[in-house]
């Protein structure tokens, strides 16, 4: 089994024969092919071992661009094989006008769209393929369990079951799945896959805005499962740990298990006053998240010990919060840095928030 972390979909080529050279949707296409179409290619969540073509995955010959986006800004971040390390080509920071991104979910494509134009007119052209993050709030993650069948049969079962788990149907949907490892003494007996999803029409808008900016998409992913890639470290690990990224809105909780993340969790916190990062009361809901999680954890998977906590985002470098954390949640605390973690100076210093641009650029590249 792929890590879910190292091995994420990618996009067919040929994506824009869906699309007029306007950008308007080409209306000799049937829509149903469109829509499966996209539904095929969106979130570069998934590695199907043995699955469909699409979903194959190559590493980058040259480099990969991230491209995240976030509600003050996009980041963007180009990254290249250097020896047995990787490089830093290019990094930037282009803001966004105010109610594009709201609390890390897309509001204004138009918005997006316009920092998209500014970003290209920045770099001139795009050097590399670029993966994009999606925000992670506008993206389910979770587990579904099915017992032990071949991934193309839980394909075949979620899909006739799928408002059972989702609150809109499967052909509504741009989905896919990823069997994932475990803790639970069971494990061997079930199959377990981590659904991800979105509503199909939000992953046609913005893939339309790329389309019309000429950004050579190769991939598509939610920022938090690219936060937990950057985050992890090259490292492989086994044990069950957490990684949490902390935003001056939302807090994403990750649980790790060996190369996996088989629980996100993302919930909306005010951080964005900065005397609020120092108070106590202010940061005791992460905390308690942090303790819930690990509650329903061990109902999950009888015996699980999580011992250890990476703690990044953009304002996660707190040492009030990480001394809350270690005698609240009785777990050894770290900071996340990503360019320490990877061995990868950046250009503009070891500026913070930029983990998921580092994730998303490290797709292709492990």
């Amino acid at each position: 089994m792929k890590p879910v972390t190292k091995g994420f979909v990618r996009f067919a080529s040929g994506f824009g024969r869906f699309l007029g050279s306007s950008g308007k949707e080409n209306p000799r296409i049937d829509r149903r092919a469109w829509g499966l179409a996209v539904r095929s290619l969106l979130l570069s969540l998934i590695y199907l071992e043995g699955g469909v073509t699409l979903f194959s995955r190559r590493k980058a010959k040259g480099g990969v661009a991230g491209l995240a986006l976030h509600e003050d800004s996009l980041r963007y971040l180009e990254l290249e094989r250097s020896g047995s390390g990787l490089r830093v080509v290019r990094q930037e920071f282009i803001p966004v006008s105010s109610g594009g991104v709201v609390k890390e979910s897309l509001q204004k494509v138009g918005t997006v769209e316009k920092a998209f134009d500014d970003l290209k007119s920045q770099l001139g052209k795009f050097a590399f393929p670029v993966v994009l993050g999606v925000p992670s709030r506008d993206v389910t993650l979770r587990l579904v369990e099915y017992p032990k069948m071949p991934l193309g049969d839980v394909r075949d079962a979620l899909a006739l079951e799928f408002d059972k788990y989702f609150p809109y149907a499967w052909a509504e949907s741009a989905s896919d799945i990823a069997e994932v490892d475990v803790p639970a003494r069971d494990a061997a007996a079930k199959s377990t896959v981590l659904v991800a999803t979105c509503r199909l029409s939000y992953m046609r808008d913005l893939l339309k805005a790329s389309e019309r900016v000429g950004i050579p998409l190769g991939a598509v992913e939610p920022m938090n499962v690219a936060f937990f890639r950057a985050s992890m470290g090259p490292r492989p690990r086994e044990d069950a740990y957490f990684i949490v990224g902390v935003e001056p809105e939302v807090t994403h909780i990750v649980l790790g298990y060996r190369d996996n993340g088989i629980l996100f969790r993302s919930t909306l916190i005010d951080l964005t006053n900065p005397a609020r990062r120092n108070s106590e009361e202010d940061l005791v809901p992460i905390l308690k998240d942090v303790q819930n999680t690990m509650i329903f954890a061990g109902n999950q998977y009888r015996g699980i010990e999580i011992r250890n906590l990476v703690l990044g985002g953009s304002i996660g470098e707190n040492p009030r919060l990480k001394s809350l954390l270690e005698a609240g949640a009785s777990v050894n605390v770290t900071f996340s840095d990503v360019w320490t973690t990877w061995g990868v100076p950046s250009p503009l210093g070891n500026v913070p928030g930029y983990d998921a641009a580092f994730g998303l650029a490290l797709r292709n590249l492990l």
